[in-house]
């Protein structure tokens, strides 16, 4: 049964606040090979950096908000439809600037030699297939650095985007099975929090990244699905309490990483569906964070190629995070905005762009 659609504005804010501390992170690596600088790496401990944090925080919110999209959406194939919308139009053209104006760029083989081969094209399909899976064009070297793959890497972020789709698809599977509820997703999420926390994880790269992003995606989809933005404010209160209880609980055992993609979600998503707090609503700048979290890494790492290596992580943070602010701006107005007009299908073109402006 569909259920009311509202408008949850400080999301906006809390997803640029999100993709801007993955751009904080980048910079550390970008800038030095290693992220032992980042701020909270050395507050927490190695692999506790911010933009993870922020990449968590993102699943929240995408479950969250995906959910109430299959709910509402008139049948699952339509809630595809859309997934592939809001996450493909945007991602084919930031592949098509890395593989064919970045990489002729950088090519050691020169502009003439890189068109001739088929480097460029095999990045372009092979990252529309599996964003994240070729990290880089063999003749494509943005700057010399000690490790021989970061001055090589185009974009070192779209790892993510391959476990957000495989997240979009478990939670279709999961409605087509008609087993769309909340302690199903529960269940799930913490299961896999268990498989992580035991260190029962397959020898899998893929696997062990997808366990580590997916419970935030899943703890963001039972939110949904319980409601709990619809309590009354006392069972709120409480349950942000309990949040941070847990959170601080894991903080005292060092398992924030394992914790925070369950009791993190009632923290995010309690503020990011507030009525009384009235965060940036940024509505005139538009949903700009995907655009921004897409080209914050290829921004970093031109930042870094211009400077030479004597680039600050600071410099490097700075300049990536405004050009990536611009591209993302581009990316929703241009892109992202116009793509979500088609969501009821090419058949269906809706006359108002109210729903566009939500964002999914």
């Amino acid at each position: 049964m569909p259920t009311q659609r509202l408008d949850y504005p400080n999301f906006n804010f809390i997803r640029l606040i999100a993709a801007s501390s993955v751009i904080f992170s980048h910079a550390f690596l970008i800038a030095s090979g290693d992220e032992a600088g980042e701020p909270l790496v050395k507050l927490l401990g190695k692999g506790n950096i911010l933009g993870i944090y922020g990449v968590f925080t993102f699943f929240f919110i995408s479950g969250f908000l995906v959910t109430l999209s299959l709910v509402n959406s008139p049948s699952v194939l339509n809630y595809f439809w859309r997934r592939f919308l809001r996450i493909y139009p945007a991602l084919a053209v930031c592949l098509a600037i890395s593989a064919f104006v970045i990489g002729p760029l950088f090519s050691t083989n020169g502009p003439v030699n890189f068109f001739t081969s088929s480097e460029g094209i095999r990045y372009f399909l092979g990252n529309l297939w599996w964003p994240g899976k070729p990290p880089g064009m063999p003749s494509v070297t943005l700057y010399d650095e000690p490790s021989g793959w970061l001055g090589g890497m185009i974009n070192g972020s779209l790892w993510t985007i391959f476990h957000e789709l495989a997240c979009y698809v478990l939670l279709g599977l999961i409605g087509l099975l008609g087993a769309l509820n909340a302690w199903v997703l529960v269940l799930i999420c913490m299961s896999m929090v268990l498989i992580s926390v035991t260190g029962l994880i397959p020898n899998s790269a893929t696997i062990g990244d997808f366990l580590l992003v997916a419970p935030a995606f899943c703890a963001g989809a039972a939110f949904s699905l319980l409601k709990l933005q619809h309590k009354n404010s006392g069972f709120r209160l409480a349950s942000m309490v309990a949040a941070i209880l847990a959170l601080c609980v894991a903080y005292r055992y060092d398992a924030m990483l394992q914790i925070f993609p369950l009791a993190g979600a009632p923290v995010i998503l309690l503020i990011g569906t507030s009525q009384r707090l009235s965060l940036p609503t940024l509505r005139q700048v538009g949903d700009i964070s995907y655009g921004t979290y897409l080209y914050g890494w290829p921004a970093e790492q031109l930042m870094r190629a211009g400077v030479g290596p004597e680039a600050s992580w600071s410099l490097i943070f700075l300049g990536g995070l405004s050009a990536a602010y611009l591209a993302g701006y581009l990316s929703w107005w241009a892109i992202e905005r116009p793509a979500l007009r088609y969501k009821m299908g090419l058949w269906n073109i809706p006359t108002s762009l109210k729903e566009v402006n939500r964002g999914r």
